[in-house]
């Protein structure tokens, strides 16, 4: 059996590998979340090409991520079991074949089969990533890696629909998804180079259904249960603003292009900046503390966008995206200091929780904007955030309360 490597064995921030293997996981995000949400912007294209309703179009972003979640916790499952660094590769390759045959297929549900398609195996990546850099990297570097790896995933959401967004406007919705292909085939050979194998794995020698019952004992402990219900809840309501601002701003009185709309996804640099400073002011202020403002920040920019002016608009989705990744990664990283055990199983509930969030704010939020516009989007984002964050504060007061008498 293998032994347990010693912190000097890991990877250190001060060495060349760590660099090479921090970019490579950082492409590698950059690519899954371009690939993940490059039709958004395209959702009013489908509407009108396809003859299908703003709901029926969002199914083409909710069907990859219902799979997606589900995949997340098969694949984590099995890496414990098998390795990490080739479940990474092979999915991050088949993750190319939905890109070239979506444009080929000439029915809508055609694109939705390949989009749940794409969802399986665009989990590979996210369900191993943190387990891999946590056996690979020594504690004091790990912080530099997991953010960096964070603000890829923003910026590559932002990549995808910017890119998905300009080429349907300028040459064709097809074609976005050929550009898409080429730049995660490029990637890949890079991470082919970048990313080494796992030098440090073990094999986790235990069954499944003790696995699955140490996930199910978080279910019952009430401040991780409503930490996961927040993080969905943070999800849906960001999910539900950027699914239908397309349709919002394509309409009256703004008119505006799905190119131009493309440009407004920039806001995303916002998110990019929030993880980080959120790091740094956890330290000082606490991360609940830190919590609380993100999800205030993000509740005053959607207000904003009820005014109806474009400049006003861009303003509130950048404060959205701005509070929505503060709040995000300070309730992930809550979760993890708070699991007394099975803490990746923690966190895989969480993700569960939070792409769970993503099909619901994607397609549910549809019956909103179908039938109350964008008011009614608005305020039903507002409410399920704001209402699961006052719940989980209170547990967590109550419990500090608690503790205090003791």
């Amino acid at each position: 059996m293998q032994e347990m490597c010693t912190e000097k064995e890991r990877y250190r921030r001060n060495q060349p590998e760590f660099w090479k293997l921090t970019i490579g996981l950082a492409l590698a995000s950059f690519f899954i979340f371009a690939n993940l949400y490059n039709v958004q912007p395209l959702l009013p294209i489908f509407s009108r090409e396809y003859n299908v309703s703003p709901t029926v179009s969002s199914l083409s972003l909710s069907f990859t991520t219902f799979s997606l979640v589900i995949s997340i916790l098969v694949f984590g499952f099995f890496s414990d079991r098998k390795g990490r660094t080739k479940l990474m590769r092979v999915t991050m390759w088949l993750s190319i074949i939905p890109l070239i045959a979506i444009p080929i297929v000439d029915d809508f549900w055609w694109i939705l089969l390949w989009r749940f398609i794409s969802g399986i195996t665009l989990a590979g990546l996210p369900a191993v990533a943190v387990a891999f850099i946590t056996e690979e990297i020594e504690a004091r570097s790990r912080g530099l890696c997991v953010s960096l790896f964070i603000a890829s995933n923003a910026l590559g959401g932002m990549a995808g629909r910017v890119l998905g967004g300009y080429f349907a406007d300028y040459f064709s919705w097809q074609f976005s998804f050929y550009v898409l292909a080429s730049i995660g085939f490029v990637i890949n050979l890079l991470c082919l180079f970048l990313i080494p194998r796992s030098r440090n794995f073990e094999k986790n020698s235990y069954s499944l259904y003790k696995d699955l019952k140490g996930m199910a004992v978080h279910l019952k402990n009430p401040l991780l249960l409503f930490a996961f219900i927040f993080g969905m809840m943070l999800q849906t309501a960001f999910a539900g603003i950027w699914t239908y601002v397309p349709y919002y701003l394509e309409n009256e009185p703004f008119n505006l292009t799905i190119g131009s709309i493309s440009i407004i996804y920039f806001s995303y640099i916002f998110g990019v900046i929030g993880s980080p400073v959120a790091g740094r002011l956890s330290d000082h202020y606490g991360i609940k503390n830190v919590m609380k403002l993100g999800l205030i920040i993000m509740m005053v920019g959607i207000l904003s966008t009820l005014i109806v002016n474009i400049s006003m608009i861009v303003i509130g989705l950048s404060i959205i995206c701005l509070g929505f990744f503060v709040t995000h990664s300070m309730s992930s990283t809550w979760v993890g200091m708070n699991a007394s055990h099975h803490k990746s199983g923690a966190t895989s509930l969480y993700l569960f929780g939070y792409y769970s969030g993503a099909a619901i704010g994607g397609t549910g939020t549809g019956i909103i904007w179908s039938n109350f516009g964008w008011m009614g989007v608005a305020l039903t984002c507002i409410i399920f955030p704001l209402s699961s964050g006052v719940i989980f504060f209170q547990i967590v007061k109550k419990k500090n309360t608690n503790e205090l008498q003791l």
